[in-house]
């Protein structure tokens, strides 16, 4: 035996080699573990590593206080306040001393962008003139509301505008394009109806002001007028008492705001942040490049009247008293030589745009995020959009503010933002994702997004799959409003099954645009809830978007007085933002269901193998979708599995750091420029779709050349191998993770 072996072999040699063990171990803790990041590894997994961390849930949703809801829109709701404008800085200098001062966050931080936006002329407004034949003015449109109750007034109110349409004067004979859809232009073209050389007068709704404004100018009109219809805004008639100030409903004066971008984002900086130094575009191919005006119903009445030629389908025809909706391909007798004038005076201006950024750090996992999001700027007071979500969230804030005060801290980062310009284009927040994109696809868990939290007692949330049950949980935990139930889910049941002969469970839809969660969930790949209480459409049959939605009637008086005097729905809003926000904070295992995910997958390609163009078009030309489907089956398979196994799992730390990164990963696998399985299609931003891109090829296929179908069917079977990849790929990303 060697001098070696037998010293390693003595109590001395066995006693040094230990030493130099615990050394050694000793060197790699120093190196391996902050200073002062002493926590104890059984936090990792605290309450378990397949426990929901619950027990303060039902607690801090008791503490939600209507009252002061009520109090913070009554600050929000004072003025208006339109982006970048006076009002909306002082309404960002007030949160953030509150967010600092009374709520005591970790952390708030102002984050300023540089972007386009859009404001009317104070001094020369906006008009729509009937001219007679001898040039003169016999109509002028209203260019703000008529006041209607004290709170109606305001010395700065905004000007009635669509965002972003160039100024321009242009007089011509009006077309009536319905609500100026493709398929409304379509039919016109086949009626033989031409809306080239024309000023297009189209009702709102079905579809986003920017689409159909684009529609027009893509078939050469050469300007639009677009007017809230009572059958949508004013259904149970236009008398006084069946509208504000007396009911939810519009008046004939109301004029909805809004804006014109196909596009979100710095319209000069698409795909970039508009930071210092940052690159700018001289043009924009977001922005239209015809004039456009908004006008209540009341004016579009006078426009309307002067039109003959043929009658519209009968499903055109609104409910504007004593017109016939005649499509304006001849001149009404007696009107034969009147033409109508639109002048706008609309202008663009770079201005600095400021989002507020608020932290609680995270305990055990701080570099995780968990975010709630609100916008601040509004076309006009905003009591419903904005600032209903933006009260509630304040309520949020202080709530978790003071449990912070008591030395609680939530297990992943919980952010508060509120964001800028959101109505020009969802500008703050994509500028945000734009600028953090790295950061948010590596460590968000989640998004809870609030605009128009409160228009009505309706749930209507929009989810990404893999989080609808996590959202109808919330529902359960959060009060009813109208006090008749145990919790909203039970409320809100009962509602949806009201009409219907087999019992249903509520259903959560699938994400559309129009909101700041967009660039989290289409392009950071963030799962994400869109949070909203709408009319109840059940009562008020025919009732889409609010009829108050962006008018100089959407006032402190309209919420306090006539949607939610108890501020009892705002509450339940609240509420469900707390518990989505601590069940992404606190749930040791993050809280997706996969399963969730292969099932909408199924019903998006149902849809798309019934309809007239895969059936009549693309089978006959070779097109298959059946590597697709088996895809389809195998991820549901895979999903299906993985789900099952988290029970089995481990329960280390480090294998539920790896659990919850393989969840959170997994959620990026369908990125490419934008999500290619869940996202609204191009050609309408408001709606949610399936396999966006592909319903994107099926746009207008029936009006392709010979030539381009062929070109179009190699595009559709290219993009169906990329759709068989992508899910194929999910599904091997579920393997386990010790195997590529």
């Amino acid at each position: 035996m060697s001098f070696i072996d037998k010293f390693i072999n003595s109590k001395l040699g066995q006693g040094i080699v230990v030493a130099i063990l615990f050394f050694i171990v000793g060197l790699l803790i120093g190196l391996f573990v902050k200073p002062g990041h002493e926590i104890e590894m059984n936090k990792l997994t605290e309450d378990g590593f397949h426990k929901k961390k619950d027990g303060l849930i039902p607690e801090m949703l008791d503490k939600v206080k209507p009252d002061n809801i009520r109090q913070f829109l009554r600050m929000l709701t004072k003025e208006p306040h339109l982006a970048a404008l006076e009002r909306d800085k002082e309404l960002l200098t007030w949160m953030e001393k509150t967010w600092t001062k009374d709520f005591e966050l970790d952390k708030v931080d102002k984050v300023t962008y540089d972007v386009l936006l859009s404001y009317p002329n104070r001094t020369n407004p906006n008009k729509i003139r009937i001219l007679n034949e001898q040039g003169e003015v016999v109509f002028e449109s209203r260019h703000m509301e008529t006041p209607l109750h004290e709170d109606d007034q305001h010395p700065n109110f905004i000007h009635a505008f669509n965002a972003y349409a160039p100024a321009g004067d242009v007089t011509g004979d009006l077309v009536y394009v319905n609500y100026g859809r493709v398929e409304d232009l379509q039919y016109l073209e086949k009626i033989g109806v031409s809306i080239e050389g024309k000023i297009c007068i189209s009702r709102y709704g079905k579809i986003y002001r920017g689409n159909r404004l684009k529609n027009c100018q893509d078939k050469g009109a050469k300007g639009v007028i677009m007017f809230s219809d009572p059958a949508d805004v004013a259904v149970q008639g236009t008398k006084p008492e069946n509208v504000y100030p007396n009911s939810i409903f519009l008046p004939g004066t109301g004029i909805q705001r809004g804006s014109t971008y196909i596009g979100s984002g710095d319209p000069f900086s698409p795909g970039w942040p508009s930071v210092p130094h940052s690159y700018r575009l001289k043009e924009s191919e977001g922005l239209p490049k015809i004039p456009s005006q908004p006008i209540g119903y009341d004016d579009a009445k006078k426009l309307l009247e002067i039109m003959g030629g043929q009658d519209p389908p009968e499903e055109w025809k609104g409910k504007v008293e004593g017109v016939s909706y005649k499509l304006g391909d001849a001149k009404k007798t007696g009107y034969e030589g009147h033409k109508v004038r639109l002048t706008v005076n609309n202008f663009l201006r770079t201005v600095p745009d400021t989002n507020l950024i608020g932290y609680i750090k995270g305990e055990v996992e701080p570099d995780r995020y968990v975010i709630l999001s609100n916008h601040r700027d509004a076309w006009g007071y905003g009591s419903v959009d904005p600032s209903s979500g933006t009260a509630q969230m304040m309520e949020v804030v202080r709530n978790l503010g003071a449990l912070k005060k008591k030395g609680w801290r939530p297990r992943r980062t919980i952010i508060f933002c509120s964001w800028g310009s959101e109505e020009y284009g969802l500008i703050g927040s994509t500028e945000f994702v734009t600028d953090k994109i790295h950061k948010l696809k590596d460590r968000a868990v989640g998004l809870v997004n609030t605009d128009v939290c409160v228009s009505g007692p309706i749930a209507k949330p929009g989810a990404s799959p893999g989080i609808h049950g996590l959202v109808l949980d919330a529902l359960r935990a959060a009060s009813d409003p109208t006090g008749s139930e145990s919790n909203y889910y039970d409320f809100w049941t009962k509602w949806w099954n009201s009409d219907k002969e087999r019992h249903e469970v509520p259903k959560v839809k699938l994400l559309t645009s129009g909101s700041d969660h967009d660039g989290f969930a289409f392009s950071a790949g963030v799962p994400s809830v869109d949070l909203k209480f709408k009319d109840d459409t059940k009562k008020y049959k025919g009732v889409g978007q609010y009829p108050m939605y962006h008018t100089g009637y959407e006032t402190f008086y309209l919420m306090n007085n006539i949607i939610d005097p108890d501020f009892h729905i705002h509450r339940t809003c609240a509420q469900t933002s707390i518990h989505l926000l601590l069940r992404f904070a606190d749930s040791a295992v993050v809280p997706y269901d996969l399963n969730e995910i292969p099932v909408e997958m199924e019903k998006g390609l149902k849809e798309i193998m019934q309809s007239n163009v895969t059936n009549d078009i693309l089978i006959p030309a070779g097109v298959t979708f059946k590597y697709v489907r088996a895809a389809i089956n195998d991820f549901k398979i895979r999903c299906h599995e993985f789900m099952n196994n988290i029970e089995t799992r481990s329960s280390s730390p480090y294998d539920l750091r790896a659990l919850n990164d393989q969840l959170m990963y997994f959620q990026k696998v369908f990125l490419k420029e934008q999500d290619v399985i869940f996202a609204p299609a191009t050609f309408n931003k408001y709606g949610s779709s399936v396999f966006p891109v592909l319903r994107d090829y099926y746009h207008e296929i029936d009006k392709l050349t010979e030539e381009e179908l062929r070109d179009r069917v190699e595009e559709i079977k290219r993009h169906l191998s990329d759709l068989m990849i992508y899910i194929q790929m999910a599904s091997s990303y579920l393997g386990p993770i010790d195997v590529l």
